[in-house]
């Protein structure tokens, strides 16, 4: 039995580490892909578009390890604006639309589960808020 917690554990935990690294990953290309738009027309070839490539990418990681060196408290911040751009995004915003294109057409049950998904996305916005600030106090 204990073995496998251990190995239950591990396992977690590397799936832990490959959301991270993916979450990292998939945040930095759209930024990472505008830079690259704004040079594509200075650039003369193709082999300098790949260098310029690559470099903004390192770049980009090298800036975001050095805010997280230098402000320690850069991760109660991105842990708060997350939070709360998470709810408003994932939750609040498709339920108020839904709301807003179909509510003539929508059922009863529809109308409430949209209404639940808004006042609970607000609810947990706000109370994981309050708590992520009194975790950092």
């Amino acid at each position: 039995q204990s073995e496998n917690g251990n190995t239950l554990m591990t396992m977690l935990t590397w799936l832990m580490i490959l959301t991270a690294m993916s979450k990292f990953t998939l945040t930095m290309f759209p930024l990472a892909l505008g830079f690259e738009e704004m040079l594509t027309g200075i650039l003369p070839s193709d082999l300098a578009m790949e260098l310029i490539d690559s470099l903004v990418k390192i770049i980009l990681i090298v800036l975001s390890l050095a805010v997280a060196i230098f402000f320690p408290s850069f991760s109660f911040l991105c842990s708060l604006v997350g939070l709360i751009c998470t709810m408003i995004v994932s939750v609040i915003f498709p339920a108020m639309a839904h709301l807003k294109l179909f509510g003539s057409e929508l059922s009863m049950l529809d109308k409430i589960i949209d209404w639940l998904l808004v006042v609970g996305g607000s609810i947990v916005a706000v109370v994981g808020t309050i708590a992520t600030v009194q975790a950092d106090a």
